[in-house]
């Protein structure tokens, strides 16, 4: 029985190892760093980080660990969790992410003219701080991206009856649906509901983020 304890024990602990050194080479951040950046001696540290002898990190470490890189104490356990994003995507990575959605025909694209408010300075020259602001509503064509929930094709109305039957024998064997745009609508969907609730302090944080998590790992596409 208690080599059995030990055994898990020691599986936890390679388990917390493995998370804390996945997030030091993700951010860069070896162990001298961390240890002066977490108020620890290093010894301290690299004694908790040795994957032989007689390793252990305790809670108090977790907490500082975990707030350092604004992680749950859940992942460092290796319980699945949504990661709080430490700061926004950089443009090109943004860009990198739209064009694999447009490369793939994950997303569609169509572009509207949407109506918004504008505010700009009075004056030639935009940086004086002494102009007026003028309010004014303008309409903008903008590209707008969605996840459709149908099978795609081209438009039949500008088709002739063989092509029509060729586009209808299409959609019956694919099926009239579009179900990898179905699970993405449903799971935006379901993430939105939850993070209103998150967010009006309806919900815990944990369960917020363990609950969108589950979620994503039942998705079949």
């Amino acid at each position: 029985m208690e080599k059995t304890v030990k055994k898990d024990k020691e599986g936890i602990q390679l388990t917390i190892i493995e998370k804390i050194e996945a997030l030091m080479k993700k951010h860069s951040v070896n162990q001298a760093t961390l240890a002066r950046d977490l108020n620890i001696g290093q010894a301290q540290l690299s004694k908790c980080l040795n994957r032989k002898g007689n390793n252990y990190i305790g809670i108090d470490m977790l907490m500082k660990i975990s707030d350092y890189f604004r992680v749950p104490v859940d992942n460092l356990l290796g319980r699945t969790t949504l990661e709080v994003v430490s700061k926004p995507l950089s443009n090109p990575d943004i860009c990198r992410n739209l064009i694999n959605l447009i490369e793939t025909d994950t997303v569609n694209i169509v572009v509207r003219e949407i109506e918004q408010d504008t505010f700009q300075t009075d004056s030639n020259n935009p940086s004086d701080q002494t102009a007026p602001i003028v309010y004014e509503k303008k309409k903008g064509a903008y590209k707008l991206f969605f996840f459709s929930n149908y099978t795609f094709v081209p438009d039949m109305n500008d088709m002739n009856e063989s092509e029509k039957k060729a586009a209808e024998s299409k959609l019956r064997s694919a099926g009239l649906y579009n179900p990898k745009g179905l699970e993405i609508n449903a799971f935006i969907e379901y993430y939105l509901k939850l993070r209103n609730l998150y967010r009006n302090n309806e919900l815990p944080k944990a369960f917020f983020e363990q609950a969108v998590e589950d979620r994503l790992n039942q998705m079949r596409f």
